[in-house]
């Protein structure tokens, strides 16, 4: 748990540091516009719809509420959110999410009898649900920039029995799949985002997954990315890394991949 420790100090500390530094060189903190607030307290405008490759789209219901889910994926594994913003000031804003999560079909698409597999069919995969529900607070410490300090819980619902020896051991499936063999499942994290200029700014997140009753209880995932946006603002690239840590099954182990997202926006 020391590294754990070290982990959250340098990220609030690096944190820190930015905003303070930046506050020293402007004072204004004029609120930034609700595109690509992806992990904020923010929502997109009304009928706006930012569909994403490689994670989540995001499509606003309402000037305070926000669908996300992946339009590809959602078939193989249905998951969705809503985002319902409660309270916006000057400089805060205050929200909250809802979700669910019905792993069954794409576990069982996962069991092959030859050691292609990542599940053996010896392993029967039960009818499954999750449901999460977090909150989110953000705050604009400087021109075009969010700070979001998040929470949450999720809890499974089986309908038969899951038997450990099935979990996926690999980055990003685990920790999001834990829930189901270990129950609640919380997830605080951080997200700090905007912009150098129009055009061009960046992306750093800490997302933690601590799971109740298991010996395999912390994961970890920090997200580091440079984006481009487009002027029109219908097109957001972002390209960086991404961090993994987890207390694994086979051990503890270090992860670090590249991060890419291509992300299209449609209204305003």
């Amino acid at each position: 748990m020391n590294r754990i420790k070290k982990i959250w100090v340098i990220s609030v500390s690096i944190l820190a540091l930015i905003t303070s530094s930046w506050n020293s060189f402007s004072q204004d903190t004029t609120a930034v516009n609700n595109y690509w607030t992806t992990n904020t307290a923010y929502t997109v405008p009304k009928s706006r719809l930012e569909l994403s490759l490689f994670s989540a789209s995001h499509l606003g219901l309402s000037n305070k509420i926000e669908l996300s889910a992946h339009p590809l994926v959602f078939w193989v594994i249905p998951q969705a959110n809503l985002k319902i913003q409660w309270s916006k000031y000057a400089h805060w804003a205050i929200a909250t999410q809802h979700g669910f999560m019905y792993p069954t079909i794409f576990l069982r698409l996962l069991g092959k009898k030859d050691k292609n597999g990542f599940i053996s069919t010896q392993y029967d995969m039960p009818q499954m649900f999750s449901i999460y529900n977090g909150a989110l607070v953000s705050f604009i410490p400087f021109h075009q920039a969010i700070l979001t300090v998040n929470a949450g819980v999720a809890f499974s619902v089986r309908f038969g029995p899951l038997d450990p020896g099935s979990t996926i051991d690999m980055p990003f499936i685990y920790p999001r799949l834990a829930v189901f063999y270990n129950c609640p499942e919380f997830y605080p994290g951080i997200d700090f985002r905007g912009n150098f200029n129009r055009m061009f700014g960046w992306v750093f997140s800490v997302e933690n997954f601590i799971v109740t009753g298991t010996p395999y209880d912390y994961f970890m995932e920090n997200k580091g990315a440079l984006s481009y946006d487009s002027r029109k603002s219908n097109f957001r690239y972002e390209i960086g890394y991404k961090l993994c840590y987890g207390t694994y099954p086979s051990g503890k182990i270090w992860h670090i991949l590249p991060d890419i997202e291509l992300i299209f926006g449609f209204g305003k």
